[in-house]
């Protein structure tokens, strides 16, 4: 186990080494506690259009309950993080941004929505600090998964566990098919159990 921001992650298993590892996830599938991520909630009726003032995604076009990685850029276009946005049809937007760069990356995001309420927009950033964040990652994911969700389609993950009280997003993070859930840390338990 390391430090790494505050978090205990482990950094090796007892029974794979670093390599076998990677090649388990990349030729099969993995679940991944990622709850060190920084998890925010984006409401109001201007989320969208605060988001795109932050990020590089165009995130209007997106459907709904799908999700992209994206880029969270200075005001003069250079690049701050690299972050997931997803569209909940339960009407906000879901931000995921690193652990690594979590002070940095809410304190960026708090000056902006403040100019951005006081410029008159209707937006709140809310951080969810009590929510866990699992990740299923590598080519099997949707095999592995077809025993808890009723459709696994390009983007939108459909439930038929009780635990995951609305959609996972879909997304392809360093080059593997991904699925990523935020659930509530008291049905975190629950999540364990599953995997």
């Amino acid at each position: 186990m390391v430090d790494f921001a505050g978090w205990a992650l482990p950094v090796s298993y007892p029974d794979l080494s670093h390599v076998e590892s990677h090649h388990h996830t990349r030729k099969g599938v993995s679940i991944f506690d990622v709850s060190h991520m920084l998890q925010l909630h984006i409401h109001g009726k201007d989320r969208i259009k605060f988001i795109e003032s932050i990020l590089v995604a165009d995130v209007e076009s997106l459907a709904v309950n799908t999700g992209t990685l994206s880029l969270m850029t200075t005001e003069e276009g250079g690049i701050i993080d690299d972050c997931i946005v997803h569209k909940s049809s339960a009407g906000f937007l879901n931000l995921v941004c690193n652990a690594g760069c979590a002070e940095k990356d809410l304190a960026h995001i708090t000056e902006r929505s403040q100019a951005a309420i006081s410029a008159g927009l209707d937006v709140t950033v809310e951080v969810k600090p009590k929510h866990s964040l699992i990740a299923v990652q590598g080519p099997k994911m949707s095999q592995f998964c077809s025993k808890v969700f009723r459709t696994i389609s390009h983007s939108c993950i459909s439930t038929t566990q009780p635990w995951w009280t609305c959609g996972g997003y879909r997304v392809g993070l360093l080059g593997a098919d991904t699925l990523e859930k935020m659930v509530s840390r008291s049905r975190y338990q629950m999540v364990r159990q599953w995997s």
